[in-house]
């Protein structure tokens, strides 16, 4: 087994002299996986999950991520799990999840952002200006949503940026897109969720003559009027979790789910 480490919170004297069933390495400048790696083991938050997309693209390789960060809602394992992780590794004790990728299609964008995410797709405004976005699933008009603009999510970002708008938590493997306004200015929106093969064609307006577009944590501004399409990406990507990191107990132990003072504290049995 390959072992490729990324990340800024990397201890050298964790690259362990090779064993014979593991070999250990750090990611190059380049930022290429070395050829026959089997895992790439992410150290620090979650952006440095996410920026393991840009990585493994779509060679299937999973990510285990170790949580260096602060909250850590996309990594595998904690620091004072990292003694065991290769073990595990090695014996299978593992669980496979695999995430929707988004991707954007827009020929300009294309050549000036990495056009996939793992959590979601957002337009915002730049200025004080609302936006309107208008949407249309399949070719059907679905709203004209105005405000400060729409996140577009997979079900990994569920837990993200679409959930602080108001958007529902949804289990990693559930086949779906959530459309969450930001903001809205008219009361009878809410988010919505669509099936993941659905086409989403997106066109942007306002007054201000420019607006930000957001994968994940990488960003450009885009002139005004702007439309592209966000739909499922033709690959997926697979995080790697370890005994104690599954989706229930962390939502419970790090957004805090079901906890009520009421409970004493005590969870339900």
């Amino acid at each position: 087994m390959r072992v490729v480490f990324y990340g800024k919170e990397i201890n050298r004297e964790w690259l362990l002299p090779e064993r014979k069933e593991i070999s250990f390495s750090m990611l190059g400048d380049d930022r290429k996986l070395p050829p026959g790696t089997d895992v790439l083991v992410t150290v620090g938050g979650d952006g440095t999950f996410l920026e393991a997309l840009e990585i493994v693209k779509d060679s299937g390789v999973p990510v285990a991520g170790v949580n260096y960060g602060r909250l850590g809602f996309l990594t595998g394992c904690s620091p004072d799990f990292l003694g065991n992780l290769f073990d595990s590794l090695l014996q299978k004790e593992y669980v496979r999840t695999r995430h929707t990728v988004l991707t954007i299609e827009q020929q300009e964008v294309e050549q000036r952002i990495y056009p996939y995410a793992i959590n979601e797709i957002c337009i915002q405004r730049f200025s004080s200006a609302m936006i309107e976005v208008d949407v249309k699933m399949d070719g059907k008009h679905i709203s004209t949503y105005r405000g400060d603009g729409i996140i577009v999510a997979t079900p990994t970002g569920s837990t993200a940026y679409s959930l602080s708008v108001g958007g529902p938590v949804v289990f990693p493997e559930s086949g779906v897109l959530i459309l969450s306004p930001i903001a809205p200015h008219n009361l009878n929106v809410r988010p919505i969720v669509f099936p993941d093969q659905a086409v989403l064609e997106i066109r942007v307006r306002s007054r201000s003559p420019k607006a930000q577009l957001h994968l994940d944590n990488r960003s450009v501004v885009i002139d005004l009027p702007y439309s592209f399409i966000v739909k499922k990406a033709h690959f997926h990507i697979t995080s790697l979790t370890f005994a104690g990191n599954d989706f229930i107990t962390t939502l419970r132990e790090k957004l805090m789910m079901g906890f009520d003072k009421r409970n004493g504290g005590e969870d339900y049995e």
